[in-house]
């Protein structure tokens, strides 16, 4: 954090912005997300999604919470984003078994046979993903949740000794480098600031509104943004310059929406925008 930054009494964590102390809350709990991700299941056409991942949230605080017993990690060099195997290995069988009991059928084949793979095969898969060496392949896409499903608490917990919720310029995390899975518009005096949040440690940062986040195209007129009057808080965010979008979840119209979930849930939005030439930026855990 930037001097000026902490935690008020409130528990919002106040960053000082380009001169300005700006308030943000921390990474939402994985019992908010669940919550909201069973509120939204009860008038959604993707119930079955978000069913879907308010279980896999509730996996995911077991591994979050395991690892939190495990002791409080030293701060981490600001150049180095480990992946601790030993801390790991003795977690995933039982998390990836778990997998098995709630995925879609795709993915459950691929947790089963990792599930009763040596600890070999399953270290390689979390290595692979972690230095993002794997492929573009249908197989590796679904790999690629697996993984993600599993090291999204690590990230987190990872993340913990690090700050990373501050102004930026880069489209990738200053924490972990990964790629943005969704943007976020919140109140800032008279008007809304955006901030992108990491698909695999969760931190937030800012960002420039009107600059595309894969490209860095600033021309208003190459950056069209599409709202659907059903979910007027999510609005796909596209670029015309590269062709890629993300969606962004304006907390200035619906205080309560949780972003990761509220993103999930607009699944539609992705095919809509998928159809019209546009790819996302960053899959999400569902590889969507």
């Amino acid at each position: 954090m930037t001097p000026g930054d902490g935690m008020s009494d409130s528990g919002l964590i106040t960053l000082n912005i380009e001169g300005l102390n700006v308030e943000v809350p921390p990474r939402p709990s994985y019992a908010a997300r669940i919550e909201r991700a069973r509120e939204l299941s009860e008038h959604s056409s993707a119930w079955e999604l978000l069913s879907f991942y308010s279980r896999l949230a509730f996996l995911q605080q077991r591994v979050f919470e395991a690892l939190g017993a495990t002791g409080t990690l030293e701060q981490q060099d600001s150049n180095s984003w480990p992946l601790l195997s030993e801390k790991l290995t003795p977690l995933f069988p039982e998390f990836v078994h778990s997998l098995t009991e709630i995925c879609p059928s795709l993915m459950r084949e691929r947790a089963e046979s990792f599930a009763h793979a040596d600890a070999s095969e399953q270290c390689s898969l979390l290595t692979r993903f972690w230095n993002g060496s794997l492929e573009e392949s249908d197989n590796d896409l679904v790999d690629r949740s697996v993984a993600l499903a599993f090291l999204q608490p690590y990230a987190e917990w990872l993340a913990q000794t690090r700050s990373g919720m501050s102004i930026t310029h880069r489209a990738n995390c200053p924490i972990c480098s990964s790629e943005p899975v969704c943007a976020v518009l919140r109140d800032q005096y008279h008007g809304a600031r955006r901030g992108l949040i990491c698909s695999l440690c969760m931190n937030e940062w800012s960002y420039p509104r009107l600059r595309c986040p894969s490209c860095g195209e600033e021309r208003f007129g190459s950056l069209p943004v599409f709202t659907p009057e059903a979910v007027p808080h999510v609005r796909i965010d596209a670029c015309e310059t590269c062709k890629l979008y993300i969606k962004t979840i304006d907390l200035t119209k619906d205080g309560r929406a949780v972003p990761v979930v509220d993103e999930l849930a607009t699944a539609s939005l992705d095919l809509w925008a998928r159809s019209r030439g546009y790819s996302k930026i960053a899959l999400n855990v569902a590889a969507l």
